[in-house]
């Protein structure tokens, strides 16, 4: 179908206009930033000097005012002459010529110092500038090598303060000229210490550069500041911008799976513009939960930013470490800190282009149409002794024919004893008509960044563009993304920031298939897709069963859905330093976020044998626009004080703080019947009824929080954290609450007594934490208020459905905030010149007064029991990361294994009866009860053996599933299913992930570089309750998965699946062993191989570096999953959503 002629309003040719314009914009700006990178300052510099009857000096003067420009003269230079000059946006070369044509006098430009001599004075022409430079500049050049004594080629080596720089070349060797005699040289590497070097009276600086103690020395973001590792004492990891570089990415969350100890992400989808879902060390709640996301110390939506943008990610994961958030941190904290520009750096511009593609990781297939028509006659003559209708004599004589011989024998007949209907019997193959095989994606990104010695700035563009699983539908997904990051020092003591983030996304995709659709991947085999059904009838018309529509007609006929989301982020800071040792921090940040909704659908027809209209798909008619918009305005304020000082061996640290959020949310739906013009899906232009919702909601957080650290001689270690917050989602009485934290540490390797032992460590820590945190994070912002509902009854009154209340449910006096209690002991261990670095820990969380219903109310009360804190939950676990850095002369090589586990178990709920499928003390998260499979019955008297009719309701014969008696009862039934008795039913397994584990390698090689990412999971039980697993037993309707089609017949008695059964036969989808999947996987996560173009090469055409790569995501897995390839991939476990991609892209990344 044609792209929708409107979208939120606006004309198709505006539409693809403003489109174009955000292109035109984004590639202006990548024009721009690589002309600045490839000019001079004096050949980019545009100045203005205009001036009637003015002395040459002053018209100097102005262009030293407006440029950065000097000018050095001798007293032979006239710079008294009276003059006139009107030069607009001209370079200095133009503006000097044009000052002193017709004159003795030339000029000399050094960078930007420039020298006016008179041409006469022979002894100045010979010597001025000679003596000039002699007294101020020197030329500079030297060769950079590592700790082996090879060249580093790609060094940066910059004038400090300034924008004059250059890098080495292969060898290692650079050159610089006219530098200052007092001027400071600052050499940067990748991977290496950074080092200053005063040039004086030097012209040839050779330099060592030291690798980057990575490890005990790297600096940590933690809550409201900063911290050595080597001096923490909480749970804390982090991953740099190195490391999410080192692959492509169009989400954060792609970027940090494989990269931290008990960090869990779960991709849940493979739909266009998707996310991920992040968990730390395991369950959370009975009313879920999950981590605080803070994006430069706010909480921003982490799927929509641009990954490039992304300095650093520490992940607090011990309740310690998160205290100083108090209660939204409960299960830890992800804090995301973005790219600054750096001081007296040169202009910096980067460009990155990744085109890919994406194949789904699972190929859905159904049933060929001989193979639906054996299942269905099975089922059939299994519960009624007949064939099925569909599939009779004549219907299977003409399936069976063009089944053998498509090209003679049609798929559709008339019906003869039906004239205004067909037969069907064709062999469709659904799937590859309506999905993709291939979807192609693009993304492009541009930064600059840089500064002074007072000024710093960072800048990007973002551009992704994906397209969709339907192929009958132009599903796309585009995402915007820009940002800065301004950093100003007014004084000494006194900097300023501002950092604007707008990030903007557009999907187009398919309208609802029906009231329970899933997803566009699903939604076109639930209902009569069948193989036997073909896609167009004798006329061409779009061919259809009952009351749903042919999917091709739908995705191409039935109209779109849209989603527009602008989210705009605004930060201003200050930090102030006014005496010693204290500093004073204050920010604020607003959010403005609009999300627009449009959809429509359009009538589709159906038709009659002789191709006339018989009337219109329910599901479809009345056609019909909805329109939605939601808006968001949040803000927060923070201000806190450090102290920091020294005593001989005591260090401490003090802080104290103060912040407070507020949250504002407002919708507004709207839906009309009967569009006029269908493709025209405005509310003013239909007839029919008008429906429309609203609401609103706020809520509010305040807080003060205070940080005290302690170190004494680097060998003991203390922290304390709290908080006192206060949330509005709970009643006045109960909104506020202190929160404590405590963490110790102890540096064993700076132990004198240990002797020998400790020059074997460059770090020995053990550390030890505990917490305790609120848990604000309800589903509702006012779940102390009972509210009424209204609606319509569904009887007349007066020739009208009057309007009604619905009496509010009960809720307690008394909810207040659910805590979570936090035990953890870690060791930190470095050792071999850092190059083998280990972190381990092991955990306790207890959450407590976990919001759930009360005890039983009478039943005569008619409503439901309100909620009340009155459920616990215990979780014990462990992570561990080890990491090994290697790197001589020629190679440098890492590999980082992490592996965690954990477990959850209810320790107070209050179920007095035991009921299996309710939480009960003593249960394990996760637990799947279920029957023990004995075999399939071979024979009648076999599968009759024991009563199943509580279970099956069907006559048993072979063929049939066998369940071990459990209760030696000589049934197989639930019981009461309760704990005491659950029937012939056991717990068979648990869903919970077991021994998560990630292994990176990374290899540099003589410009290449290799990532390699495997990642996994050891144990875990799975239980696939899903319509495309287990169809067709009791659902005739349903398009069957081509998983099922090794059915048991007399002649297929080793089969994996019973006989069929299309209606009430409900043995094979009962929770069972023998259908249990085990969903243990190890895949290959991600494989990049680069290559960096030598900086000889690159130099020639002014560019600093360029690397361009191949990478491949998911690119191989295995695990325990049934025929997994056509059911259910082993990180999602959901048979209902669009699978998850495996992607192919080849990009380039460039620097200047």
């Amino acid at each position: 179908m044609n792209k929708k002629w409107f979208s939120h309003g606006i004309a198709p040719w505006v539409h693809e206009n403003l489109r174009k314009m955000k292109l035109t914009i984004f590639i202006l700006c990548i024009s721009t930033l690589t002309s600045l990178a490839s000019l001079s300052y004096a050949q980019s510099k545009k100045l203005t000097v205009i001036g009637q009857n003015v002395k040459v000096i002053e018209i100097l003067g102005d262009i030293e005012d407006q440029s950065e420009f000097r000018f050095f003269f001798s007293n032979d230079v006239d710079v008294d002459r009276i003059t006139s000059i009107d030069m607009k946006d001209k370079i200095v070369f133009e503006i000097l010529d044009e000052l002193f044509k017709g004159t003795n006098i030339k000029y000399e430009v050094y960078e930007r110092q420039i020298a006016l001599v008179d041409k006469s004075d022979s002894f100045f022409n010979r010597n001025y500038v000679q003596q000039q430079g002699d007294m101020q500049q020197n030329t500079v050049s030297g060769r950079v090598t590592d700790s082996g004594g090879q060249p580093l080629p790609g060094v940066t080596v910059v004038v400090k303060g300034t924008t004059q720089g250059t890098v080495t070349d292969a060898n290692g060797e650079y050159t610089l000229s006219t530098i200052p005699k007092d001027a400071t040289l600052l050499f940067s590497f990748v991977g290496m210490r950074t080092q200053e070097l005063v040039v004086g009276n030097q012209t040839s600086i050779n330099v060592v550069m030291e690798e980057e103690t990575v490890g005990i020395e790297e600096v940590v973001a933690i809550g409201y500041g900063t911290q050595k590792k080597e001096n923490l004492t909480g749970a804390v990891s982090q991953v740099t911008a190195e490391v999410l570089e080192s692959r492509p990415i169009v989400n954060i969350g792609q970027g940090l799976q494989g990269t931290i100890s008990n960090l869990n992400i779960t991709q849940t989808t493979g739909t266009t513009g998707s996310g991920a879902s992040f968990n730390i060390r395991g369950f959370e709640s009975i009313n879920g939960g999950e981590p605080l996301i803070l994006v430069n110390g706010v909480p921003m939506d982490i799927n929509l930013i641009n990954p490039n943008d992304i300095e650093s990610v520490s992940v607090l994961k011990d309740a310690a470490s998160a205290a100083i958030y108090g209660a939204r941190a409960a299960y830890g904290v992800i804090l995301i800190t973005t790219k600054t520009g750096k001081k007296s750096d040169k202009p910096i511009i980067s460009l990155s282009v990744n085109y890919g593609v994406n194949e789904p990781v699972l190929k859905f297939k159904t049933l060929d149409a001989m193979q639906r028509m054996e299942y269905m006659n099975s089922g059939s003559m299994r519960q009624n002794g007949t064939p099925y209708p569909q599939f009779d004599e004549l219907r299977a004589s003409l399936l069976i024919a063009h089944y053998n011989d498509p090209e003679n024998n049609p798929a559709v007949s008339p019906n003869p004893d039906s004239p205004n209907t067909f037969l069907y019997h064709g062999n469709t193959d659904w799937p590859s008509l309506l999905l993709r095989d291939y979807m192609p994606q693009q993304q492009y990104s541009a930064t600059v960044s840089g500064g002074s010695d007072k000024f710093d700035y960072y800048a990007s563009l973002n551009y992704l563009n994906q397209k969709g699983i339907p192929k009958q539908f132009d599903e796309t997904y585009e995402r915007y993304n820009f940002m800065t990051n301004l950093n100003f020092e007014v004084f000494k003591w006194a900097t300023i920031g501002t950092k604007i983030s707008f990030n903007s996304s557009e999907k187009y995709f398919p309208p609802n298939h029906r009231a329970n659709h899933h997803d566009e991947y699903t939604s076109g085999f639930q209902y009569h897709q069948w193989a036997n059904i073909p896609p167009y009838d004798t006329n061409g018309n779009y061919y259809s069963v009952g009351s749903v529509p042919n999917m091709i007609q739908f995705h191409k006929e039935a109209g779109y859905r849209s989603r527009n989301i602008d989210d705009l982020w605004l930060t201003g800071s200050a930090i102030l330093t006014p005496v010693k040792n204290m500093t004073f921090n204050v920010d604020y940040s607003t959010n403005f976020k609009h999300q627009n909704d449009v959809s429509t659908w359009r009538k589709l027809e159906m038709y009659f044998v002789d191709g006339t209209v018989s009337g219109y798909f329910p599901y479809t008619n009345p056609s019909q626009a909805t329109k939605g918009h939601y808006k968001t305005r949040y803000y927060t304020f923070n201000v806190y004080a450090d102290y920091e000082n020294t005593f001989g061996k005591h260090k401490v640290l003090a802080m104290v703080g103060f912040n407070q959020e507020n949250q504002k949310y407002e919708y507004i739906e709207a839906r009309r019947d009967r569009l006029m013009v269908e493709t025209m899906p405005f509310m003013n232009l239909a007839y029919g009824e008008k429906y429309t919702w609203d609401g609103a909601s706020e809520f509010a957080i305040r807080g003060a929080f205070t940080r005290v650290n302690y170190n004494y001689d680097n060998r003991y270690l203390f922290e304390f954290n709290s908080r006192y917050d206060g949330t509005s989602k709970f009643p006045q009485a109960d909104r506020f609450s202190f929160f404590p934290s405590a963490s110790v540490g102890w540096r064993l390797d700076n132990e004198p007594y240990l002797g020998r032992l400790k020059n074997s460590f460059d770090m020995l820590k053990i550390r030890a934490s505990y917490g305790n945190l609120g848990n604000q994070s309800v589903r509702e912002n006012y779940p102390y208020i009972a509210t009424y509902s209204s609606g319509q009854v569904s009887f007349m009154m007066n020739e009208e459905l009057p309007m009604t209340l619905y009496a509010p449910g009960l809720v307690s006096p008394a909810l207040t905030w659910e805590t979570v209690e936090q035990y953890d002991v870690g060791v930190d261990l470095a050792i071999l010149n850092n190059r083998l670095n280990a972190t381990f820990d092991i955990y306790q969380r207890n959450t407590k007064d976990m919001l759930t219903k009360s005890a039983t109310l009478p039943a005569v009360l008619a409503v439901s029991e309100p909620r009340e804190n009155a459920a616990d939950l215990k979780t014990t676990g462990w992570d561990l990361s080890i990491e090994w850095r290697q790197r001589n002369e020629k190679l440098k090589w890492g590999i980082k294994l992490l592996l965690s586990d954990y477990t959850s178990k209810i320790t107070k709920f209050s179920n007095p009866v035991g009921i299996i499928s309710d939480y009960y003390v003593g249960k394990n998260i996760g637990e799947i009860w279920g029957f023990v499979t004995e075999g399939i019955a071979q024979t009648d008297e076999e599968a009759q053996a024991l009563d199943m009719t509580n279970i099956v309701g069907l006559q048993r014969g072979a063929g049939d599933l066998i369940f071990k008696d459990l209760d030696k009862d000589g049934k197989i039934t639930y019981g009461k299913s309760t704990l005491d008795d659950p029937g012939d039913r056991k717990i068979i397994g648990n869903n919970t992930p077991r021994y998560s584990f990630g292994v990176t390698s990374n290899i540099e090689w003589k410009g290449f570089d290799l990532n390699i990412f495997f990642q996994g999971i050891a144990k875990r039980d799975y239980w696939l309750n899903g319509r495309y697993w287990l169809n067709g037993w009791n659902d005739e309707w349903t398009a069957h998965s081509a998983v099922i089609a090794d059915w048991w017949t007399p002649d297929n008695t080793d089969a994996f699946f019973p006989r069929p059964s299309i209606t009430g036969g409900r043995d094979v989808q009962q929770a069972q062993t023998r259908y249990l999947q085990n969903a243990a996987y190890l895949r290959l996560k991600d494989l990049t191989l680069g290559y960096t173009i030598p900086v000889n090469l690159t130099q020639r055409v002014k560019i600093d570096k360029v690397r361009v790569f191949f990478s491949g995501n998911n690119l191989w897995e295995t695990t325990g999953i049934y025929k997994y390839k056509m059911l259910a991939d082993p990180e999602m476990t959901n048979t209902y959503q669009t699978p998850i991609n495996r992607t192919y892209s080849i990009g380039a990344n460039i620097y200047f």
